[in-house]
């Protein structure tokens, strides 16, 4: 790191999100300084440097020669440029020589401190200790920053994030950890902080300082000092009041958003944990990696993550999953002690933080009474604590144009007001106005140009929006995302307790005998059969009620036989066991002596019991097409494929059982789980009925009128996704459907086959079918497995850009594989909304654009979005919120942005007659007009339908600048003919100005009739804009569904007809000239009725004439979709080949 020039680094990846270990590596060219961190899907690169000195030296003499003046200007500088900041008092060095790091993120640096830690020589026998010495320098010194809650220690040529115990190790390691005496403790908890999760909680003087020093604020209070010095003090004391207001109201928002966060998952308790062969008690806080707890038998919840080491806990997960379903954790196997842990993988034998626990389990009879859990993760590695800072920093932060184009346009708007500007020197020069009070006179006209209410428009539709959700049993955890679902182009769903019902009722039990399986049965089960039934499950008693898995519990309830939970009739059987379940018909008994959990990736789980005469069992159930893997292929009944593809195609769940009798004196905990699950004799099927929701089709239904894609992505078996595809109406009767598989070959190339499945739908023949799909716009939809989808994913890339664009469904996938699904169709430039219950989609809603959990559980953080309203209606709910939200944004930031033109041009023209407008005058415009209806706007609520025309969000869309040009000439014209009109009446007195020093007290004001014209005629065009920009067609109700809006208009409208039609005299705060003539007023209502109907020609001009429609779009010179998936589309529409080739066998790369 100390040598010149350039040098090579390595590229680490932190784990992510699902834990994994993944890492990649590249070399790159950089600065000596530098080195790169790669932060889940972002790449930072950190710059070190130290206290400097002679810098120092020179910004405190820069400090006592300016007055403060450089201190103040420091002080900014950490909320501007924190860059700037740190260099003003330090200098750029090598990292191992570096007191604070920069990190560039986002196109800004981020200072942090480095923090330097001791490694004591006797606590290098510590594992964890020992892994982090390599990076020490020679005086045993590692260096370490916390960056967004995360800690990355310094390995000379990278970061590496430090997470504690757990994924990569193997089974050996952390039973070494569990015999070890020697934790460092003192070390570990410098090096990993105490166990809580600790929200940083900064100061409300913090909160206030970055919402106030922005580029608005500063401008608001530039805007004021004008108005003070123009004598404007009225409107510049409202305004500083709204700016005070505004401030305190976000900072209010921010800090309590925060503060409930930090309350929700800050939690602390005491804890018994064995030390040094004691047991003590502590509290959680202090929990270090390596710590052995004594997981308490009361409920509790649980602070850290870490792994089972003997004895069963039940747990509730929802907090983390969304899903309140009892789970039973198991003891890690420590006899497989090459096997590498890793916590979603061997979930079931992990407890995380966040989840609480319903029942401990002490181990059989003979053993330590208690149930031991070794610590591996703490804090913000934790499981809940990963999600904490998902929802504080997230990885991806989603852009939208829309915010990005509002600085634009705020760019263009201020240059427009440097031409007013010196347009208005230029003319009080020429008028003898001296130059300083021409450029004070100047100033007025930047703060008309860019309106100070303009960061309302940003706000104020997500503000009604959450409101609105809320109401619908939605919560919102990321209020950015609800102007992102206006965009949503797709939609995944999970299948099982989403778009079916959670409960399942029993169809039938189907027993292998003889070689073939037997008619349906629901009852007179074979005795085998009914002893896998009844013990092959993770089912708990909990307040005497049998709790668990509502599959487990339709087994167990068909067996016939008594759960009896851990501690019954234990000492009847030769075996430890924790359970047992009595037949009470024959009297037989059946005791759990183990438990091999089921895992996603093995489709599969199994246990060992004991049965009445003294012989061992292993029952096996999961996957039909896992357990035919394991069985004896002499036991597998001929009809076995046949009666699989029949019910899978009804749409039926369906598990298989399998057993095998294990030799006497067997040592059960030493057979590996290969081997303990091999040569089974295959018993029959549990079929379940898995019915839809009601509302799921209906929904099915809106979304593909609105155009939406519709996708599954769920656990279940192939055949019956498919079935629940078909019924739902997510493949539609007319199109083809087609199961795709690949394998790879011996020759390293994908071999891939698609097989057209027949379907015949209610009131077709099958010629009309045949006819129907050999049109050339036949619809292709594929469906497909886990595995294919993992195999496409790493060795065929141009069948996988064809799998996005034209898969509907995808079974038998393990949570990162709906992951990596979701990012796969992201790269194609979907954006995406996804809804599941939270048990396995966890990771997929976070990933996805906009993620929706169906949970109980308000606070839920499985996904940005927590429905507690158990069906699908949630998604067009939330869709529809999201298009209203993006358009009635879109609405206010236009109304506000055109209120500012017609004020400027306004002014403008009144400099040029050498007038203003007056203070009361500016205030009915800007308070009791222009603010009232900015709140009214936003309003309105969502369309009934959901539309198949997305939001264009952006403000230099062909159509919204055609109608800001159009809307902009239609103003300055009206403006400037009803000030030529009036000079052109026979009672008009052109009365010429007495001039004034413009900061002269008792200033003179002329009450012009060009200025009441002007005056009248612009506030009748803000209520003109008003109504044409709540043109709600088709995103957004009708006007008259705004009740607000309407209130507003007539309220207005009103008022503006009063101060029309009454004598000026009788108000002479707005200072207006009486205009003498009855006919000219009418005449000017006449010029606003034509104004008005114009202004709303010209804004359904270009949504309802094709022509021009088609012109403005040619505006764009856009070349081909800026979306890849519409290309891909193109793409195969325009291919030559027929695609697919039904049951040919294709070779990838």
């Amino acid at each position: 790191m100390a040598g010149n020039g350039a040098a090579t680094y390595t590229l680490l990846s932190s784990p992510s999100p699902t834990g994994s270990d993944d890492r990649e590596s590249c070399e790159l060219k950089l600065p000596m300084f530098s080195v790169h961190l790669i932060r889940s899907d972002d790449k930072l690169v950190s710059t070190g440097a130290k206290r400097s000195q002679l810098k120092l030296i020179i910004f405190v003499v820069s400090c006592i020669l300016t007055l403060s003046l450089a201190f103040i200007l420091y002080f900014l500088l950490g909320f501007w440029k924190p860059r700037w900041k740190t260099l003003m008092t330090h200098s750029l060095c090598p990292l191992t020589e570096a007191t604070v790091i920069l990190v560039e993120e986002s196109k800004k640096s981020h200072p942090v401190k480095v923090m330097k830690i001791t490694l004591p020589k006797e606590d290098i026998s510590n594992y964890i200790v020992g892994k982090l010495s390599q990076y020490a320098d020679h005086n045993d010194v590692i260096s370490l920053i916390e960056y967004k809650l995360d800690r990355y220690v310094f390995t000379g040529s990278s970061l590496e994030r430090v997470n504690g115990l757990g994924d990569g190790e193997t089974f050996g390691t952390l039973q070494e950890m569990v015999e070890s005496d020697h934790l460092a403790l003192d070390t570990l908890s410098q090096i990993f902080g105490r166990n809580v999760l600790d929200v940083p909680l900064k100061p409300v003087i913090h909160f206030v300082l970055t919402e106030v020093l922005t580029f608005f604020y500063f401008f608001q209070l530039f805007s004021c000092l004008v108005w003070y010095n123009n004598q404007y003090e009225v409107y510049a004391t409202v305004i500083i009041v709204m700016s005070v207001l505004s401030a305190t109201s976000t900072t209010y928002i921010t800090r309590i958003a925060i503060v409930k966060l930090r309350k929700a998952v800050l939690f602390e308790c005491e804890i018994e944990v064995k030390r040094s062969g004691k047991i003590q008690v502590i509290k959680s806080g202090d929990l270090v990696p390596g710590d052995i707890v004594k997981v308490p038998l009361t409920q509790t919840k649980v602070g850290f993550d870490g792994v089972l080491l003997s004895g069963n806990v039940v747990v509730d997960e929802a907090m983390l999953t969304g899903e309140s379903v009892p789970t039973l954790k198991n003891p890690l196997p420590f006899e497989w002690l090459e096997e590498k842990y890793h916590a979603d993988k061997n979930e079931v034998n992990t407890l995380f933080s966040g989840t609480t626990i319903l029942q401990t389990r002490p181990p059989p009879s003979g053993q330590d009474d208690a149930v031991y859990c070794l610590v591996t993760r703490t804090g913000f590695r934790s499981k809940k604590g990963e999600t904490v800072k998902f929802m504080l920093h997230p990885d991806r932060t989603q852009k939208f144009k829309f915010y990005s184009e509002a600085w634009t346009y705020i760019k263009i708007m201020a240059f427009i007001g440097l031409g007013g500007m010196i347009y208005h020197i230029y003319d009080s020069i020429k008028n003898d106005y001296s130059v300083n009070d021409a450029v004070l006179g100047s100033l007025d006209l930047i703060t008309i140009i860019i309106a100070p209410s303009l960061p309302l428009a940003l706000s104020i539709a997500v503000f009604y929006a959450i409101r609105r959700l809320k109401q619908g049993k939605i919560n919102v955890s990321l209020p950015n995302s609800i102007n992102i679902a206006g965009k949503v182009k797709m939609t995944v769903f999970d299948k099982t307790g989403t778009l079916t019902e959670e409960g399942l009722t029993l169809q039938c039990v189907l027993s292998a005998t003889d070689g073939h399986i037997s008619e349906e049965l629901t009852i007179n089960v074979p005795q085998q059969m009914r002893l896998a039934l009844a013990s092959c499950h993770t089912l708990s008693i909990i307040d005497n009620k049998i709790c668990g898995d509502p599959i487990d519990i339709i087994g167990q309830q068909t067996s016939g036989f008594e759960f009896r939970d851990h501690g019954f009739e234990a000492n009847i059987f030769k075996n430890k066991v924790s359970a047992s379940s009595l037949d009470p018909k024959t009297g037989s008994r059946l005791g759990l002596i183990k438990t091999v959990p089921f895992e996603s990736h093995l489709k599969r789980m199994s246990v060992v019991c004991e049965v009445s005469n003294g012989s061992v069992v292993v029952f096996c159930k999961g996957a039909p097409e896992q357990i035919v893997l394991h069985c004896d292929q002499s036991t597998i009944p001929q009809e076995f494929s046949s009666k699989l593809d029949h019910f899978s195609s009804q749409g039926y769940r369906i598990l298989a059982f399998a057993s095998k009798t294990l030799p006497e004196e067997c040592n059960v905990s030493s057979i590996p789980r290969d081997e303990l699950e091999s040569g089974l004799t295959f018993l029959g099927f549990l079929v379940l009925a898995n019915r839809l929701k009601p509302e799921t089709r209906v929904v099915m239904d809106e979304l593909k009128r609105a155009g939406l894609r519709t996708v599954m992505c769920t656990g279940d078996a192939l055949l019956t996704a498919v079935c629940v595809a078909r019924d739902c109406s997510m493949i539609p009767d007319n199109g083809t459907l087609y199961l795709l598989t690949a394998e790879l070959g011996d020759n390293g190339k994908l071999a891939v086959k698609y097989t057209e499945q027949e379907h015949t739908p209610d009131g077709f023949h099958m010629e009309d079918l045949k006819n129907l799909y050999s049109g050339p716009f036949r619809k292709v939809h594929l469906a497909m497995d886990g595995a294919t989808f993992d195999l496409i994913s790493k060795n065929d890339k141009s069948l996988m850009d064809k799998v996005c664009v034209t898969g509907t469904v995808f079974a038998r996938f393990n949570p990162e594989q709906k992951m990596n699904l979701i990012d796969e169709l992201q790269q194609r430039s979907y954006s995406i909304c996804m809804c599941g219950d939270g048990a396995n989609d966890c990771e997929a809603l976070r990933h996805a654009n906009v993620g929706i959990a169906l949970s109980k559980c308000e606070a839920s953080l499985a996904a940005p979005f927590t429905s507690s309203v158990f069906n699908i209606t949630c998604v067009p709910v939330l869709l529809k919120e999201g298009q209203a939200a993006l358009e009635n944004a879109m609405a206010v930031f236009r109304f506000t942005a055109m209120y500012s033109i017609i004020q400027y041009v306004s002014v403008l023209l009144l400099i040029h007659y050498e007038s203003i407008l007056g203070d009361y005058q500016y205030l009915l415009e800007d308070l009791a007009i222009v603010l009232l209806f900015d709140f009214a706007l936003g309003y309105t609520k969502p369309s009934k339908i959901l539309s198949r025309v997305r939001p264009r969000g952006s403000l230099m869309h062909p159509f919204t600048v055609f109608s800001f040009i159009m809307q902009t000439t239609l103003v300055v014209g009206f403006i400037v003919f009803s000030m030529w009109l009036v000079q052109q009446q026979a009672w008009y007195d052109p009365f010429h100005v007495i001039r004034v020093d413009y900061l002269a007290e008792g200033e003179l004001y002329v009450p012009y009739f060009e200025t009441t014209v002007n005056f009248i005629h612009s506030c009748f065009q803000y209520i003109i804009i008003a109504l044409v920009f709540s043109i709600g067609h088709p995103h957004r109700r009708p006007l008259y569904t705004n009740i607000p809006m309407l209130v507003s208009i007539v309220l207005t409208a009103g008022i503006l007809l009063l101060v029309l039609f009454i004598s000026a005299e009788k108000i002479p705060l707005l200072e207006m000239a009486n205009i003498p003539d009855i006919s000219y007023k009418l005449l000017m209502l006449g010029l606003v009725v034509m104004n008005l109907l114009l202004s709303l020609g010209v804004e359904y001009s270009y949504r309802v004439i094709e022509p021009l429609q088609r012109f403005l779009k040619l505006l764009r010179f856009k070349k081909g979709h800026k979306n890849k998936f519409k290309c891909l589309i193109d793409e195969l529409e325009a291919a030559d080949t027929k695609w697919p080739s039904t049951n040919i066998v294709e070779n990838g790369i």
